[in-house]
Formats: C-alpha cells, structure tokens, sequence
C-alpha cells in the first residue's frame, strides 16, 4: 500500500504528544509493509535542520519538507477575527506547500493520502483534483473543543471573550467540512462519537496512539522515597493552566499530611512564572534532554488538565513503564479501556485530586499495584503492531470498496 503523509510541522524532536502521534503512526506502518512518503511543513515555530532528522525518515520512500511562516501577525489575526474565519487554519494554508503536494500527486500514484491532523485538511479539493487515492483524516483532537474549555476556565472577561471567538471560528471549519474526506480515523472513542453526534455521514473508525513494543517495559518502583512528577509540552496552554491550578490549590493541601512530599516539573518552553516560583517541595527541571532518564526513578504522574482533546499520549506512555496516574476526567478522556481505582485515580477538585496524591504517597503497595495494572493494560490495548495491523487493514478494505 502507498500512503501519502501530511503534517503540519515536521514530528520531531519527539517531546510531545503531536510529534509521537505521527512518528509512532510512521512506524506503525512500516511494520506492515506499507510504502510511505512524508511532506511536511518546516515551520517558523517549529524549525527542524535536515541534520536532526530522525533515523526513521530513512526508512521512508520519499521525505519532502517546505518552509512555512506560520508566526501570528497581529492584523491578520485581527481581520480573521472580525471576519469570523478561523487564523487558526489559516496560518497554514501555503502557496509554496500547495505547489510541493501538487507535485507529488502528479509524479507519483498513492492509494491512500493520511491528513494527520485538522490543519493540514485545507488541502484536500488540491487532493482531490490531481489524486484518486483515498483520503483518511486522522482526528488527533476535536480542536475547536480545546479553546472551548480555555474560554470556561479562564477568568479574563477579555480573553475569554477571544477564546471564544477563536473556538467558535474553529467550530464553525471543522464542523463545515467534516464530511470532506473518505474515512475519518480518530484517535479515541470519544472523539469518534463527536463527529458520530454532528451527523457525520463517512465512516469513522477508532485508531488510538499506540506504543511499539520496545517501549512498553516496567521500571522499578522506587522503594526510598516516593514522588510525584510532570513532563509534558508547557508551552501549550491546558498543561500550563493545569499545573498552575495543581500548584495554587492541591499542593498545599498535600504538603499539609505529607510535609515531605516532593514534585518534580519537566518539559519544554517552561514559564518563568514557574521556575522562579517559591513552591516548597518543588523541583522544576524545565526542558530535559532524556524524557525516560527523568521518569526512572519518579512512580507517580500527574495530569492535573482541565482543557483540551484528544489522548494524553504522556499517560499512555507512563502507564506502559508501570507508572501510577493521578488525572482529571478531561485527562482520562479518550483512554476508555482505563478504569478509575484499578489502573489510573481520576479527580476534579482540588481536595479529591489532593487526597489520591496522599494515598499513594503514603501506600508503596498502591502504587506498584496500580502500576502493573497499568502496564497490562497497554499491553493489551495499546501496542503498536496490533493497532497499526488494525489501522491498515481498514485502509485496504475502503480502498477496496471505494467506487469514485
């Protein structure tokens, strides 16, 4: 099978959710023996040199990349809003990007062009117009839902005035063009449910984020000291709310029944705000160079989010090294498969996520427990080759019975 891949930024460095969801998927389906080709955007904000790309790129067919100025500007963003068209999309729609797809659909004959993610769907009449493969949008969050839960929780009249006029020009993209595509694959039942409930009339299938074997492998609970800890993506804004509401209303009341307690904060782009921070307990690492040396010695994760969609990849990925979890009912979204008090705690206020903090703290048995119920569970639901059979299979079958 030839797939065609589009991305609206280059997936790598591998240090947040995004960026694995597409490198996983790349090798997902080069262990089923699919020819794959990827043309992405090398954009301003996410600049990556031909010199870092990843040994994986090596093992596609084809890999073309094009410069893109996706930085905000300040009146464009300002005639998008009056206009009630969403800047979000817009900043990705590329002359010179358009021109590059338009000659690979004309040199080459693919069975399947895969969208990976909503910014990249502006090009499917392009596709449309110089390809008859099938075209699959893969659905990594229900976007516009994100800025929705921004504009709830945030306390600025102004900026949840924005938010919501970002959310609603986004609503307003996504919702009119959801039947654009072929197939739409998205990345948790919940979010297939969504389009399910919007009268989405294509076929939808779930193919979630899935881990390659080699990276489902318990580490060692750290019988000396418990600790709680976060690594995660802090220049998006759910991860920064979230910590920041962990910080204000949970630490303290954890810090109460257990004054030793120790945090410990990881990712990139970290907030001044929280380095220079006076948070008793608290160590924050900011960016790291190795995500797993950080998590080896460190048993419990935190997801303290209250906004935004899709898959918490970072969940996944702790629960495979036999982690235990403490997260919010918008961080268990997606992971159906997950049940609160067996493999992962789920709270919402300040005092219940507090005491799930406390019982583990206190409780090796819990946590190690936890842990391996967590382990056995991406084990069985979460690994890549099954997912990636699943995922291409699908594929082969509406290529089969595709009849444009």
């Amino acid at each position: 099978m030839r797939i065609l891949v589009l991305t609206n930024r280059i997936p790598y460095p591998l240090n947040d959710g995004g960026n694995l969801a597409v490198n996983n998927m790349l090798e997902g389906l080069l262990l089923q023996d699919a020819e794959v080709s990827l043309l992405s955007m090398n954009t301003t904000r996410h600049r990556v040199t031909e010199q870092q790309f990843p040994a994986l790129f090596n093992q596609l067919k084809q890999v073309v990349t094009v410069d893109v100025d996706n930085r905000i500007k300040p009146v464009a963003a300002l005639t998008h809003l009056l206009r009630g068209k969403s800047y979000n999309i817009a900043r990705f729609i590329n002359a010179a990007f358009a021109a590059a797809l338009t000659r690979i659909l004309q040199e080459q004959t693919f069975d399947v062009v895969l969208l990976e993610g909503l910014f990249v769907t502006p090009y499917v009449p392009l596709i449309r117009k110089h390809s008859k493969a099938v075209i699959c949008y893969r659905q990594h969050n229900v976007e516009f839902e994100i800025w929705e839960r921004l504009a709830r929780t945030t306390g600025n009249p102004a900026k949840k005035w924005y938010l919501h006029q970002l959310a609603a020009a986004l609503k307003k993209y996504e919702l009119k063009h959801k039947n654009d595509y072929d197939l739409i694959a998205a990345i948790s039942p919940v979010d297939a449910a969504h389009y399910r409930q919007a009268d989405c009339s294509i076929p939808i299938v779930t193919v979630p984020f899935a881990l390659p074997a080699a990276q489902i492998s318990k580490d060692e609970v750290n019988n000396i000291a418990l600790s709680l800890y976060h690594i995660g993506a802090m220049d998006w804004q759910p991860n920064q709310e979230g910590i920041l509401w962990f910080l204000e209303h949970v630490w303290p009341i954890v810090l109460q029944q257990v004054p030793l307690a120790q945090l410990h904060l990881a990712g990139r782009n970290m907030p001044e705000s929280f380095t220079t921070g006076h948070w008793p307990g608290v160590t924050v690492a900011g960016e790291v160079a190795d995500a797993r040396a950080f998590e080896q010695d460190k048993n419990i994760l935190i997801v303290p989010i209250h906004s935004g969609g899709g898959i918490r990849v970072k969940i996944l990925q702790s629960m495979a090294r036999g982690k235990a979890v403490i997260t919010t009912s918008v961080g268990l979204q997606g992971i159906e498969a997950a049940t609160d008090g067996k493999e992962v705690l789920v709270a919402d206020t300040a005092p219940a996520f507090a005491t799930h903090c406390i019982s583990l703290l206190n409780n090796i048995n819990m946590v190690t427990e936890m842990g391996e119920q967590a382990f056995q569970l991406i084990r069985r639901h979460y690994e890549l080759e099954h997912v990636s059979a699943y995922f291409v299979h699908t594929l082969r079958q509406h290529k089969l019975s595709d009849t444009r």
